[in-house]
């Protein structure tokens, strides 16, 4: 496939992207800050016990609710409404597609449910929330592999890479730290079943694919997608480790690493530019 063109300029922030973004990290902070005095305090969960899943589920419903937002106020300025609005629906409606089939069958990830914390559900299996935060992680991953990738196969193949690596510091403190989905059959990586990062990475592929089409050589660029993959890593990362999940942190940590040494390496080594092509 043809290189990527690489003539666009990193796109500038905007105020409205700033405001949603310090209501994001504020959603985070919240929650982080509860459950640690939680744990710190556990007597006070007699007080707080009748609370504490509207004290749980109040930030993390807005904490999903801004995250397709973001990329949203991210790409708009550079794609334009019908652009934005194609990678949208490639993301939500093939990520959305696939956990259901997931949550009805078994594959690609395994065996798994949803249960209520994270609200209403598609077809009574998938949360409304779920197919958004599979376009808002994937296009940013998608940026983020454009900046080590010289070509498009590359960038698709490094983009649903970077979504496996999400999901490694995701899943232990989504399904162990709080109740939000579980896996019956349990599997090797705190109940999660290998086949599930598997079905991630083909899911990936299929979404970049998508994502590379509809844009072409147009090179997907934002400064704050870097921010923005950190942040959304670092929450289930502090609550892996606010929980006692310290082998998941430490393992989830270096996953998440991985794209910004990647990033860093090419740009200072010019024999990774050449491989890259």
């Amino acid at each position: 496939m043809r290189e990527l063109n690489r003539e666009r300029d990193i796109e500038p922030t905007s105020k409205w992207l700033n405001r949603v973004q310090w209501v994001f990290i504020g959603s985070i902070v919240f929650s982080l800050a509860g459950s640690l005095f939680l744990r710190l305090f556990p007597a006070t969960g007699q007080f707080f016990g009748p609370y504490y899943e509207t004290l749980v589920k109040a930030p993390t419903w807005t904490y999903m609710s801004l995250l397709p937002l973001i990329p949203i106020l991210m790409y708009r300025r550079q794609l334009g409404a019908r652009t934005l609005g194609i990678l949208f629906g490639i993301g939500a409606i093939i990520g959305g597609l696939s956990e259901f089939i997931g949550t009805t069958t078994g594959y690609p990830f395994g065996t798994y449910a949803y249960t209520a914390w994270l609200g209403p559900k598609l077809a009574g299996h998938v949360p409304y929330f779920i197919p958004l935060s599979w376009f808002a992680m994937s296009v940013v991953s998608f940026d983020l592999a454009g900046r080590i990738a010289r070509t498009a196969t590359s960038q698709i193949l490094l983009g649903a890479a970077f979504m496996v690596l999400w999901d490694v510091s995701l899943d232990p403190a989504m399904s162990r730290a709080f109740p939000f989905w579980y896996y019956p059959d349990g599997g090797f990586f705190y109940g999660m079943p290998l086949i599930n990062w598997f079905g991630w990475y083909v899911v990936s592929i299929v979404i970049m694919s998508g994502y590379a089409i509809t844009l072409g050589g147009t090179r997907l660029i934002h400064s704050n997608a870097g921010l923005f993959y950190a942040l959304n890593c670092a929450f289930p990362l502090m609550l892996s480790l606010i929980y006692g999940l310290e082998g998941a942190f430490v393992i989830g940590v270096v996953a998440t690493t991985v794209p910004f040494i990647l990033s860093s390496l090419r740009k200072r080594n010019p024999v990774l530019e050449r491989a890259a092509q």
